[in-house]
């Protein structure tokens, strides 16, 4: 049993001991109520036949002497007991005794420990599952750990139902909730996400991160609303109160058992039964809206895990029909939904998606074929096409984060400036790893010839040959990520498919093992060489195959930073308003521009020397 396994089954337990606890309690209340009787029953002998008491007292005496004491026992108990009228102290002695030591007291002050052990243990597993997910995974932040651990905490309650599913499908959709605005669950519903945190803070368990900290903090608000509206009872000290946020918790044993003989001993038994009763009813309450919280989780949860299985089955299934294309088309929408531009691409181009789709669980397949070499999923796909740059539509403006449409993307990485080509030196460093910013150069790109005298031929509107022309004037000493340009506005960038070259070898997924590329995960270079029939090129955004990868990655549990090898050169007649704003972006090149390097980065080795011939023929034509 795993550690979030174990932790689920703690709370649950704990929950079974508060409901057992409110039993012993009213069974209490109903042993006061007994002894109550018992003696008012007594209190109205004596009220009757006070004179009664006295002639027992003296009777006493009087037997004694003919019986040799013998009755003188007996006799002063009765005449104690029926003597005045009201509680006596030896009554009260009787209340406070068996609210201290009876049998049923002891029972309840063991669930009492029981329920303190459980909540020792709830903290300790909650502590422990942290270290191992810490052991396990590098988390960029306080956040991602904390949502990794509800995550585990899903699961958990999956298998407890009797559902199996891997962990690394959970929590890690992307939209605006309660946390951040690029952290979602693929539970489209953030109240999910906030009850699963609200049952965490009902533990007294706290978490670092601050979009965490907030998720608790409405969650345990939330929690709170509904115990309340259960009605509870008792708010005196050692009730089933809600103190500091912590609903539960606060209720003490000992000081309740302390607050029932005050009353007792003030002559208020029957305030102490009604106590007992009501604090009972609290910690039972309690304890269902607990349940029921969980349970109505549960619930959604089946559904999402159906959806989940859905897109699955889709996935791996490349004969699926025109219907499940479309059901798959709209649980990614429900679930992932955020940028409508692409998904309307996507429905009026659903076959075409779906060979993108089919290519990237290709990808997968030859990943999982080299499982042992992976390393907690975490991968770097280097997607290899023919590109360029347009002018984004008038109504949907391209922002950077729309590459990013699923954390399952971490990154999105662009290499040479914007309007620029890249040759096969420098698509052959972005495959391996090996390219370093301070390794680029440029270069005029015109592929005309040095005696095209300005007649340019092949479009680039240069033919100049001054390489220090095309040297950007603005160059960032990093490349172009997109999540760290975030809201900024880019073009739309549309890739191309590659003409197949002649060796079929390279119409295949290539894994680089760390021995090929820069040392770290491995890089799965795929080349986009999907062709339509009879030569037609399927031009497709680039926004739209990071969907599709996103969502193949998300489904079989993988993490990925994508980094394009492509050209980023200008659509003519487009774009001739927005050199300048990009160039704050990033960095513009002017038209004909190429970015290059040396070759010193070239790998001898047999598998790269074929490489590099595979990517000469696609960039230095």
């Amino acid at each position: 049993m795993s550690t979030a396994d174990q932790l689920l089954e703690q709370m649950y337990s704990w929950m079974k001991q508060r409901e057992e606890c409110a039993e012993k309690l009213r069974k209490l209340a109903k042993e006061l109520e007994s002894i109550r009787e018992k003696s008012n029953g007594f209190q109205a002998i004596g009220s009757s036949l006070s004179v009664v008491g006295s002639v027992c007292l003296v009777g006493a005496g009087v037997a004694t002497l003919f019986t040799g004491g013998l009755a003188a026992p007996f006799l002063g108990v009765v005449g104690g007991v029926y003597t005045g009228v009201g509680l006596s102290m030896s009554l009260i002695t009787m209340f406070v005794e068996h609210l201290s030591s009876s049998d049923t007291m002891n029972q309840a002050k063991s669930i009492e420990e029981k329920c303190n052990e459980l909540t020792k243990n709830i903290q300790r597993l909650y502590d422990q599952l942290k270290q191992e997910l810490q052991q396990e995974a590098t988390f960029k932040d306080a956040d991602d750990l904390e949502y990794r651990i509800m995550s585990e905490i899903m699961g958990a309650m999956a298998r407890r139902s009797g559902w199996s599913v891997p962990t690394q499908t959970l929590f890690m959709s992307q939209g605006q909730t309660y946390l951040s605005h690029r952290r979602r669950s693929i539970i489209t519903d953030p109240n999910q996400m906030t009850g699963i945190a609200g049952v965490l803070a009902f533990f007294s368990l706290t978490a670092n991160g601050k979009g965490a900290q907030f998720l608790f903090a409405k969650g345990r608000e939330q929690l709170l609303k509904k115990v309340i509206k259960a009605g509870l009872k008792t708010t005196f000290k050692g009730g089933a109160k809600v103190a500091g946020g912590v609903i539960g918790l606060a209720f003490s044993l000992p000081d309740a058992v302390d607050h029932w003989k005050d009353l007792v001993k003030g002559n208020k038994e029957t305030e102490a039964s009604k106590s007992l009763r009501d604090t009972a009813d609290d910690l039972e309450k309690i304890s269902r809206t607990l349940k029921k919280q969980l349970e109505n989780i549960m619930q959604e949860y089946r559904q999402i895990l159906k959806d989940f299985e859905t897109l699955k089955l889709c996935i791996e299934n490349s004969s699926r029909t025109s219907k499940e294309r479309r059901e798959f088309i709209e649980i990614a929408k429900k679930y992932f939904g955020t940028d409508s531009a692409v998904y309307k691409w996507v429905e009026e181009n659903e076959t075409e998606f779906f060979k993108l789709i089919d290519l990237f669980k290709f990808m997968k397949e030859e990943i999982e074929k080299q499982q042992p070499n992976i390393d907690h999923k975490i991968i770097d796909v280097i997607f290899v096409a023919h590109g360029s740059i347009g002018d984004p539509a008038v109504n949907q403006p391209s922002r950077a984060r729309d590459l990013l449409p699923l954390p399952s993307i971490q990154d999105v990485i662009l290499y040479s400036p914007w309007n620029s080509a890249i040759d096969s030196n420098i698509a052959y460093g972005i495959t391996t790893g090996h390219l370093q910013p301070e390794d680029r150069d440029f270069c005029c790109g015109c592929q005309c010839g040095k005696d095209c005298d300005g007649d340019c031929e092949c479009g680039c509107g240069c033919c100049c040959r001054d390489h220090k022309k095309h040297q950007p004037t603005r160059l960032p000493p990093d490349w172009n990520s997109m999540r760290d340009a975030g809201d900024s506005l880019i073009p739309n960038i549309t890739v191309s498919p590659l003409e197949k070259p002649e060796d079929p070898a390279w119409n295949e997924v290539l894994i680089l093992q760390d021995k090929y590329s820069r040392p770290g995960r491995n890089r799965v270079v795929v080349p986009y060489n999907i062709l339509e029939p009879e030569g037609q090129s399927m031009d497709v955004p680039f926004s739209v195959v990071t969907l599709a990868l996103a969502l193949v990655l998300r489904v079989f549990g993988y993490k990925a930073t994508v980094h394009l090898a492509a050209c980023l050169g200008r659509e003519p007649g487009t774009l001739s308003r927005q050199a300048r704003p990009l160039n704050r972006q990033y960095a513009w090149a002017i038209d004909g521009t190429a970015m290059t390097c040396n070759e010193d980065m070239v790998d001898e080795s047999e598998e790269l020397s074929q490489l590099l011939e595979f990517l000469r023929k696609i960039f230095d034509r």
